[in-house]
């Protein structure tokens, strides 16, 4: 059962995202201390942290002391074990689920708990060696993504995307490191990320779903709302993230990316805890941040309404763009939104963020982007 937690307690972040910096920012901001515990010393959350705890490797020790301070926990997903939400559990308030912790650390249970509630995903099979692969792919076929199974593996997020059989040499090291999954490769029109937050009341917010849009050495990665689906398409989004919260019975958040075909096939490509890269994209966008409704699930309180600010926006990374051309807007800009963080290392400080163009249309925005010159 969850507890209440209020201003003046401490959230603890486990995590060195700039999600987690920007949920640590909203906690702060909402009155909560913020432990923090990462991996390196150079991170975005420390700007907003109350304090932090740095260690190259998570020991049992750490996760039990960390715990022993805080007063409930938020954990970036892929950094920790199954075993490991159990020893923090045992030592602070740890909101979620058995179900959501198993399919938030192990790929291969994620998909095959998606499949067993109905939900359309990907095809996918388990291999754990060459020929296992070999045998995959006769009914998956070529091109496939070869997935690490455990997300906490050193770069399980380096999929591998295999065109034929002379790829299969690159996924030997792979699938020698542990289980894996195969997934055949979809062709999809759109990328679309939707995220849930839900407090122990089963009170539940659905944002509107955002599109995702990668470039390339063009333009890079874009968030953009409207997500350009039909209503029939999102009203089915939204039915699949109600339902699944509540079958995992979160509280907290659940992050949701959606594969979209041409022909308006629904794949789920991964559900997971927490926030990722799109939600910097709601603190200049809507009423309420991802950020604050989250923090708000995790302390046990009520979840406010939430309202887009404009008709249309477009979130480009700060990495991409010029930095003098945003200064510039900046400085003159009211309309649009800007979210930063300092990062300071030996060779000083630099932002990172995102810049969230706002119009009457994602067509006004595309103009205003060419315009203004943004883009390296």
């Amino acid at each position: 059962m969850a507890q209440r937690h209020f201003p003046g307690e401490t959230i603890g972040i486990i995590g060195s995202s700039l999600s987690s910096a920007f949920l640590a920012q909203a906690a702060g901001a909402l009155g909560y201390q913020v432990g923090s515990l990462v991996h390196e010393s150079i991170n975005p959350v420390q700007q907003f942290a109350s304090w932090q705890e740095i260690h190259s490797v998570f020991t049992e020790a750490h996760l039990v002391q960390f715990a022993k301070q805080v007063d409930t926990v938020y954990v970036e997903l892929g950094l920790l074990t199954s075993q490991d939400f159990t020893i923090l559990a045992e030592h602070t308030d740890l909101v979620l689920s058995e179900n959501l912790i198993t399919i938030s650390t192990d790929r291969l249970i994620e998909k095959a708990y998606l499949d067993s509630s109905k939900t359309l995903v990907t095809p996918f099979s388990m291999v754990t060696s060459l020929e296992d692969i070999n045998e995959a792919v006769e009914y998956l076929g070529y091109p496939c993504v070869l997935k690490s199974s455990q997300r906490h593996l050193a770069h399980a997020n380096d999929h591998l995307l295999l065109f034929g059989e002379e790829d299969l040499i690159k996924a030997e090291e792979k699938v020698n490191s542990g289980t894996c999954i195969l997934e055949a490769w979809i062709p999809v029109e759109k990328k679309v990320s939707l995220t849930v937050v839900r407090n122990d009341r089963g009170d539940t917010l659905i944002y509107p779903p955002l599109e995702l849009i990668d470039k390339g050495m063009t333009t890079g990665k874009q968030v953009r709302y409207p997500a350009r689906i039909n209503q029939t398409l999102q009203k089915e989004l939204d039915r699949i993230g109600a339902q699944t919260a509540k079958s995992v019975n979160l509280v907290g958040s659940l992050t949701f990316e959606f594969f979209i075909t041409s022909a308006g096939v629904i794949y789920i490509n991964h559900a997971s805890i927490g926030l990722g890269e799109a939600a910097i994209f709601t603190k200049g966008f809507f009423s309420v941040s991802h950020f604050e409704a989250c923090v708000r699930a995790l302390a046990g309180l009520s979840l406010p309404n939430i309202e887009p600010l404009n008709l249309a926006g477009v979130g480009i990374p700060m990495q991409q763009a010029k930095f003098d051309k945003v200064m510039v807007q900046f400085a003159s800009r009211t309309d649009w939104g800007f979210v930063f963080a300092n990062i300071s290392d030996p060779s000083g400080t630099r932002l990172e963020g995102q810049i969230v163009v706002t119009g009457d249309s994602l067509e006004s925005c595309d103009r205003q982007i060419d315009m203004t010159e943004l883009y390296h």
